[in-house]
């Protein structure tokens, strides 16, 4: 069965052609699927002029190149390749005041990527996951106990930032109240990230950044000093293949990643997925009464709002991708956002549909070495979230005197600014 999408954003044409369209438009970057979809049709491995990136866009050529790391290698500067942006003066500031942290595991290919890899993502396993279920379904059901009662709420504010950010910290052995530092700094990684990024945004980022590394740092040698059981304690206790422990730079590069993948996806599919709910009742009335398709609408969210819509490849050699050349040194953008909704892939690609067959073969968390580590974990919170959602508030819908929902522009990343809901408690 099929449910349609009573808001699905527009793939017809529209009335520009492929060389004057790119993703450094802010328009496009509100709602790119239109432009996906031109891009599928009439040029799948689409040299965009604008920014000089190579756009893979269908499901399989996303696929080919994510699980072809020798080939499409991960290994990119950020803050040199991705803008145009001159990194002279944050360097200056990292230099000053801070540490140059290379990644590790996103922005790195094997054998560097290898061990680093290992050591982070037997603490996402199945069963380390399912261990925190009860702790989680706990903590869902004290943030929505805090506005049940009124009948409304700040969405945002007060349930998608606070559930991940929370458990980020919880993990990591933080204190909750430091809560909102964490996301501060996760903007400001996400933000640098933006291939459009101005000069004085980039500055305030870096900013963030190095109060980011101070801070954590410090966190550093309190668990030196005392350590607990916890993932801060884990990476001060760890020990590479040849025995060393973490270099200050490796520790601070791994902090980021765990920080950053451990809120954000979650926080925007969501905001995402409540605000599908909100705006299409039957919908929201079908998963009520029938709570076992919740998992299904997670995927079908995590695929049709992925929140990083694409992540950057350069070619090691000159490689044939979808019967087109791209050059030795060419910057690629894998769009795991356009392979989403690759209708060859996924039929009826702007709707949801519960009974998908392949629902779960979303690449919301990417594919292949450099796939997601907290993907069961963001997966089981979005399920408890939703589905204690649904149990607990009735009628869900937008608050009609509070602004209306946007899409925050970024170059690759996708998540609303805010929503606002109106409810009636269960009783």
């Amino acid at each position: 069965m099929t449910d349609a999408n009573q808001n699905v954003e527009p793939r017809a044409p529209v009335d520009m052609t492929l060389a004057d369209m790119t993703l450094a438009d802010p328009g496009i970057h509100r709602c790119p699927f239109g432009y996906y979809a031109k891009m599928q049709e009439e040029s799948p491995v689409h040299y965009d002029r604008h920014t000089d990136l190579w756009m893979i866009t269908r499901y399989d050529d996303v696929v080919s190149a994510a699980g072809a790391w020798e080939r499409f290698s991960s290994h990119i500067d950020m803050r040199r390749d991705v803008s145009n942006v001159d990194p002279t003066e944050a360097d200056e500031l990292f230099k000053r005041d801070g540490y140059f942290v290379e990644d590790v595991l996103s922005q790195v290919d094997p054998p560097r990527h290898t061990p680093f890899r290992r050591l982070v993502e037997k603490l996402f396993t199945g069963p380390a996951v399912k261990r925190m279920h009860d702790y989680l379904d706990t903590h869902v059901v004290e943030l929505i106990d805090t506005f049940a009662d009124r009948g409304r709420a700040d969405f945002y504010h007060e349930f998608a930032v606070p559930l991940p950010v929370d458990v980020i910290a919880d993990q990591l052995g933080l204190p909750r109240s430091d809560g909102m530092k964490l996301k501060r700094w996760t903007d400001a990684f996400i933000a640098s990230f933006d291939a459009t990024i101005t000069a004085e945004r980039k500055l305030e980022c870096v900013k963030g950044i190095l109060e980011f590394q101070k801070y954590f740092v410090t966190k550093r040698d309190e668990k030196l000093a005392q350590p607990g059981d916890d993932l801060l304690s884990m990476l001060v206790a760890a020990r590479k293949d040849d025995g060393a422990p973490l270099t200050i730079e490796e520790y601070l590069a791994l902090c980021a990643q765990l920080m950053v993948a451990g809120n954000e996806t979650t926080r925007n599919v969501l905001l995402a997925g409540l605000h599908k709910l909100v705006t299409d009742p039957a919908l929201q009335i079908r998963l009520r009464r029938s709570p076992e398709l919740i998992p299904r609408f997670v995927d079908e969210m995590l695929r049709l709002e992925a929140p990083a819509q694409g992540l950057f490849r350069r070619c090691t050699r000159e490689v044939t991708l979808g019967g087109v050349k791209l050059p030795e040194g060419a910057k690629v953008l894998l769009l795991f956002g356009a392979g989403n909704r690759d209708p060859r892939a996924f039929p009826n690609p702007d709707e949801v549909v519960l009974d998908r067959p392949n629902g779960n073969r979303h690449l919301a968390f990417g594919y292949g070495i450099h796939s997601c580590i907290g993907r069961t974990l963001a997966t089981a919170e979005l399920t408890i979230a939703f589905t204690r959602l649904l149990e607990r508030l009735d009628d869900i819908r937008l608050a009609p005197d509070a602004p209306t929902p946007q899409i925050i522009p970024h170059f690759n990343m996708r998540g609303l600014d805010g929503l606002s809901i109106v409810f009636r408690k269960v009783s």
